[in-house]
């Protein structure tokens, strides 16, 4: 009987894994494209440039564009949107790669964000908004404030990155364009949906039960598609010298900012958000207890009343 050469059979092991993920990243290349779903025949779009980009807007009044963080999706605004409406014209979207809309032609950055919710407020025509971001939505509205060319907007952000974050390996080599691609694609509908919900649950402190796991299945839909898990991974792992350039204007910055953050010491953003604070002219910082990172979902009325607070400040009059 022959003996078993184990050297060879990691050797073609390897070759054979290599080879399978470089045809699933070549398969995947066409889920990576957008394609209009059933689903989204309920959701508004509007074309940007070769882009398709699902939006929602409601309301009549002061204009508010919500911007979501990464993964993330117009789902992230549900607590506040409709009360807000009441009283303002409210629009939220879904960012290149994220939720329902494309991703044609994305660089992965804060510049590219920006230059996108700029051009979405001049297409929907909105008046001088109060720009919300969350998380890495907050980075993107933060970097519109750094370049801001007017003086008739504010911005608030809540619990953002605004000078560090270290990407996980992970998040590298899902990054890379070929075999990040097909591990994206694989992990899509393999091991997506546990590691996501492994990934929200310490994201709440206030919620739980059904609540809580409507949440984390809404999330699981949205986030486990291959498009998203490839866009987080570009987002986060260029993010970390995006923050590092942006930070240095920080000072030279002349924008009313109010800076939102958790009461929780040990939250990954809060060290930031202070030394942030502490370098703007025209800041607030407000703390709030008993939250976890998505405060807009588990502290919906406090968020609320706070934007109601700066939309009717006289600087939007």
């Amino acid at each position: 009987m022959k003996k078993i050469n184990f050297y060879k059979v990691l050797k073609y092991s390897a070759v054979l894994i290599c080879w399978l993920f470089t045809a699933s990243a070549l398969r995947s290349q066409s889920s990576f494209k957008h394609k209009k779903t059933y689903e989204e025949d309920h959701h508004q779009f509007i074309n940007i440039g070769y882009e398709e980009i699902r939006f929602l807007q409601k309301g009549e009044g002061k204009d508010i564009l919500l911007i979501h963080g990464t993964p993330g999706s117009i789902e992230d605004w549900n607590e506040i949107f409709d009360s807000l409406a009441k009283s303002f014209r409210v629009t939220a979207f879904d960012r290149l790669g994220h939720g329902f809309s494309s991703k044609r032609d994305y660089s992965y950055d804060l510049a590219s964000n920006a230059d996108l919710a700029e051009k979405l407020i001049l297409q929907l025509n909105l008046n001088s908004p109060l720009i919300v971001g969350h998380s890495y939505g907050g980075s993107v509205a933060t970097y519109m404030a750094v370049h801001a060319d007017t003086k008739d907007r504010e911005y608030l952000i809540i619990d953002s990155p605004f000078y560090e974050i270290k990407p996980s390996g992970i998040n590298k080599l899902i990054s890379t364009p070929i075999l990040g691609k097909g591990i994206a694609f694989l992990s899509s509908f393999t091991i997506a949906k546990s590691q996501i919900k492994k990934g929200v649950l310490p994201m709440f402190k206030s919620t739980e039960g059904e609540k809580l796991n409507n949440y984390i299945q809404e999330r699981q839909k949205l986030w486990s598609q291959s498009k998203v898990i490839y866009s987080n991974s570009k987002e986060i792992t260029n993010l970390q010298d995006d923050l590092k350039n942006l930070s240095d204007n920080y000072k030279n910055t002349n924008s009313i900012m109010t800076l939102i953050t958790v009461e929780d010491t040990l939250n990954t953003f809060r060290k930031g958000t202070e030394k942030l604070h502490g370098e703007l002219k025209n800041s607030e910082l407000i703390i709030i207890p008993k939250t976890g990172h998505y405060i807009q979902l588990e502290q919906p009325e406090e968020i609320i009343r706070i934007i109601r607070e700066r939309r009717s400040s006289t600087l939007q009059d």
